[in-house]
């Protein structure tokens, strides 16, 4: 039986010499290497795609493009691939030129077998942390969704997916909802899933700040035994600064963040200079700045300039359905950190809150939950466990748990009904094949979910059954 030889990896040998080629390609496949050889420049691209290499080696000079050429294009589509120069060249200019596009090494011909072993050695163990780097950091974004976003109401879902995708762009975000709905991890997740993923992430209270913390720093030396203090912006520089409340700024500091902004660009303390900054700016509000606006507390300018991207967070309240995923998660996560026993909700105690009003939205409930979880005396919370407060802004109006368990089935219901007609066109032939629904009993389901208006095709035969009368 033939067995396949394991490689210690791909080689791409980029030369316009065969001889040179064919002599590098033998000495590096007698140490278990494949190579792809080429002795023309513009293939590069191609063969990257076609081999998945881990090194590529190029020589300096060769017509068509040349190994400068070479090395910037290869950065700029596959940054992860080490580049090594060869040249016979030995000019200090093309040294630095190659070093400065991004060369990982410099080799000079003639050079010896042990110092293509070494360095091409060096490149490939270089090129596998980057790849161990890039993994642990998609690990590292999944596990943050996973962690911290947990529903599957609709609106919540359609904010996950928003954040995946402005994530990876520089706009700027402004962020709505409640106290407690989540705004900061939602400034977390974006910038944890950005290219500026590696640099600080700052986050900022608009009601705190000051016209120096905003702008500028001190200068170093201005007040003897004084330390230098950074602006946010300097703080955050490169990476992403999070500015919570931003109805707290007044109008005058206002002013001088949308000249930031704009001009992307700070004075330094003292002096008469303006230096770039590069930091991606995210914002959060709770109140209406449309409302702001037209009373004048609210730059209108500066509403456009960080609303380049709306991210609307429902309450709690609007997402019952999500209230016993979450009540689930907290507490595994409570049994983690505390290394007990897992603990259940009752069905008594989850009626009531799903029946509350959560005012303080995700982190009340977290807030209730970890306390419940505390006070219980064996594995399944009680309504005995819950805060008095809450009982008692229940108590009007308390439903049973046949009572809660209808209105939970019923949120579910639209939810699925909604979801099938999309995914189907609105076609309720199609909707009713694949849920295995009779086409009566979902035109009914339809209708009494006010949901007719999904049913695009087949509108009038749904308003004019007479079995929905």
């Amino acid at each position: 039986m033939h067995e396949e030889k394991i490689t210690a990896g791909t080689i791409l040998l980029v030369d316009d010499e065969p001889d040179l080629l064919e002599n590098c390609a033998r000495i590096l496949e007698e140490e278990n290497y494949k190579c792809v050889t080429t002795t023309k420049s513009v293939e590069v691209m191609g063969l990257i795609k076609e081999h998945s290499p881990g090194v590529v080696v190029t020589d300096y000079k060769m017509p068509v493009k040349n190994g400068v050429e070479v090395l910037k294009d290869v950065s700029s589509r596959y940054p992860h691939i080490p580049v090594v120069m060869i040249s016979a060249y030995t000019t200090i200019p093309g040294v630095v030129e190659a070093v400065k596009t991004g060369a990982f090494d410099y080799l000079t011909k003639p050079f010896s077998s042990d110092q293509l072993i070494i360095t091409v050695g060096r490149a490939l163990d270089q090129f596998r942390l980057r790849m161990e780097n890039i993994a642990l950091k998609t690990e590292l974004q999944n596990d943050f969704f996973n962690h911290y976003f947990v529903g599957k109401h609709p609106r919540f879902l359609k904010i996950v997916d928003l954040i995946k995708k402005v994530a990876p762009t520089d706009s700027n975000i402004l962020i709505f909802g409640e106290t407690g709905t989540g705004k900061e991890l939602v400034a977390k997740a974006i910038h944890i899933h950005s290219k500026r993923a590696q640099e600080p992430f700052i986050v900022a209270d608009c009601a705190t700040l000051t016209k120096e913390t905003l702008e500028s720093a001190r200068v170093a030396g201005d007040e003897p035994g004084e330390p230098t203090h950074k602006s946010v912006f300097e703080a955050a520089e490169g990476g992403t600064l999070y500015l919570e409340k931003i109805e707290d700024l007044d109008l005058s500091m206002q002013a001088r963040l949308l000249r930031i902004l704009q001009d992307k660009t700070l004075p330094r303390s003292g002096e008469w200079e303006w230096v770039p900054v590069d930091v991606r700016v995210i914002a959060s509000t709770t109140s209406d700045l449309h409302a702001a606006m037209s009373e004048k507390k609210f730059r209108e300018t500066l509403y456009y300039c960080l609303n380049v991207v709306n991210i609307d967070i429902p309450p709690l309240r609007e997402r019952r359905e999500d209230i016993g995923i979450l009540c689930d998660h907290f507490l595994r996560r409570k049994s983690e950190s505390d290394g007990s026993p897992v603990k259940i909700v009752h069905h008594d105690p989850l009626a009531r809150l799903m029946e509350y009003k959560w005012p303080g939205n995700v982190r009340e409930l977290q807030s209730v939950i970890e306390t419940a979880a505390s006070l219980a005396e064996d594995n399944t919370l009680g309504v005995e466990s819950l805060p008095r407060s809450l009982l008692q802004s229940n108590s009007a109006s308390r439903l049973s748990f046949k009572e809660a368990k209808k209105k939970w089935i019923e949120g579910n219901e639209k939810q699925y009904l909604e979801n099938l007609l999309l995914s189907n066109g609105g076609n309720i032939s199609k909707a009713s094949e694949e849920a295995g629904i009779a086409r009566m009993s979902l035109y009914r389901m339809i209708r009494r979910n006010n949901l007719s208006k999904l049913a695009v095709h087949e509108r009038s035969t749904i308003k004019n059954n007479p079995a929905d009368k």
